[in-house]
């Protein structure tokens, strides 16, 4: 199977993440945090096996439904980029939807509104 399609996604997520243009929120598990768009959604999440944290993605259908899931093993499968490199973007896929959806940056700016 071609991972091409999954790998332009995680790479747009991040561009749109980081621009501040993607507003993730919190799902109802924990340590998953999901952007809706018009027909589907995605998520991230962490998996922690007890040795190491690993990054997946999913892609949610209008009714729920998982219709894709893959993480940095499905990306990295013959990806011109360096191996390893799809797990740093997966984990600050990650870590960029967490802030989002937590509003780190607002209660940062709280803070420093009130000892500056």
């Amino acid at each position: 199977m071609n991972f091409d399609k999954q790998r332009r996604l995680v790479e747009r997520l991040l561009e749109r993440t980081r621009a501040g243009e993607l507003v993730w929120q919190e799902s109802i598990r924990p340590d998953v945090f999901q952007a809706a768009f018009q027909n589907s959604s995605v998520q991230i999440k962490s998996v922690d096996d007890g040795r190491f944290t690993e990054f997946h993605v999913s892609i949610i259908d209008a009714i729920g439904r998982i219709v894709d899931d893959f993480g940095r093993d499905e990306l990295d499968r013959d990806s011109p980029r360096q191996p390893g490199s799809w797990s740093r973007a997966l984990e600050e896929l990650y870590a960029l939807a967490r802030r989002s959806a937590l509003r780190a940056d607002d209660a940062i700016d709280s803070i420093l509104a009130e000892i500056e």
